[in-house]
């Protein structure tokens, strides 16, 4: 592939807040559905985790739907990242009730 193949749009400059958005998010997504694997296990056993795997699948498939087919969206806003925040800490706080 030469250069002349690739585009010639020079990427977009991002603000830090845009780069901390976006470091949350790819924390917290792989975080949220292990999580959620984890959980599933917890409450139903092996077939739990099978459908868990089927709910962060399709966790991960609405939110890149969501977002124009784009996993880091450029217009990421806080309130998405904290949505996902808040449903990482149910899932965690579900969890840890689960096993004690």
């Amino acid at each position: 592939m030469n250069e002349a193949s690739r585009s010639s749009a020079p990427p977009t400059p991002t603000t830090t807040n845009q780069d901390v958005l976006a470091a949350s998010l790819a924390a917290l997504m792989p975080l949220g559905g292990g999580l959620l694997l984890v959980l599933g296990y917890v409450w139903v056993g092996a077939f739990g985790a099978v459908l868990a795997a089927a709910g962060v699948a399709g966790w991960a498939y609405w939110w890149y739907g969501k977002n124009q087919q784009r996993w880091f969206p450029a217009d990421l806003r806080g309130g998405q990242v904290g949505g996902i925040a808040v449903l990482v800490a149910v899932i965690t706080l579900l969890l840890f009730l689960s096993i004690s």
